[in-house]
């Protein structure tokens, strides 16, 4: 379990229990029943949300890690200011999928950088140039990347523990974004791609792209 879900499942559960103790002692009445199903619900669905699966992490030097579990939805190739001639892949993580962020390669942080902005939906095609996000560029001997977690209409708490000048082993955890939310990681263009538009990828497991 994420700790840093820790408050979210304790508000909702004691939420769920003070609405389970008021329908007893109301002999069981509907009118409290409802509110209270509805409650253990929600304590299902964010004890599933804030889960945290160990994951058998294969590092390799010239593979990129997919930093979060999600969608594909688009690829396409970009000048950035940091990598330089580069591909940008942008993933989308519904509220169902494991939210726990992953650094993508070893190597040592650049630079962090928090952009505050708006809170479009994480499926829009601009939401990568305006949304609020957490930034990271990050680099290596054989390449640089930078990925970001970028928040959503509902996705609005970014949690990122990486700090410039940490040095990071491929596949840690660094972070998460809560509920729902998209994922950018810029990597360069000489890398070969191994993943395609609508394919789902796994945090810290699929490899996006290898470099030769």
């Amino acid at each position: 379990m994420a700790r840093e879900g820790y408050v979210n499942i304790a508000i909702v559960l004691g939420l769920t229990l003070i609405l389970t103790a008021i329908t007893f002692f109301n002999g069981g009445s509907l009118y409290w029943k409802i509110p209270s199903m509805m409650s253990g619900g929600l304590l299902l669905f964010t004890l599933y949300f804030f889960r945290d699966p160990e994951r058998d992490i294969v590092i390799n030097p010239k593979h990129i890690l997919s930093p979060g579990d999600g969608v594909i939805v688009d690829i396409k190739d970009v000048e950035d200011d940091y990598v330089g001639k580069a591909t940008l892949i942008t993933m989308f993580l519904s509220p169902l999928n494991v939210h726990i962020n992953r650094v993508p390669i070893s190597g040592k942080i650049g630079f962090v950088n928090y952009k505050y902005g708006a809170f479009k939906a994480a499926f829009a095609e601009d939401a990568s140039e305006v949304n609020e996000q957490s930034v990271v560029g990050m680099e290596n001997d054989l390449m640089k990347v930078k990925f970001a977690q970028i928040a959503g209409a509902v996705a609005r708490r970014i949690i990122n523990y990486l700090r410039e000048a940490d040095e990071v082993t491929q596949g840690d955890r660094y972070g998460l974004i809560k509920f729902g939310s998209r994922m950018d990681i810029v990597i360069p263009r000489a890398a070969n791609i191994l993943v395609e538009m609508k394919e789902p990828v796994r945090g810290g497991i699929t490899v996006l792209a290898k470099m030769d």
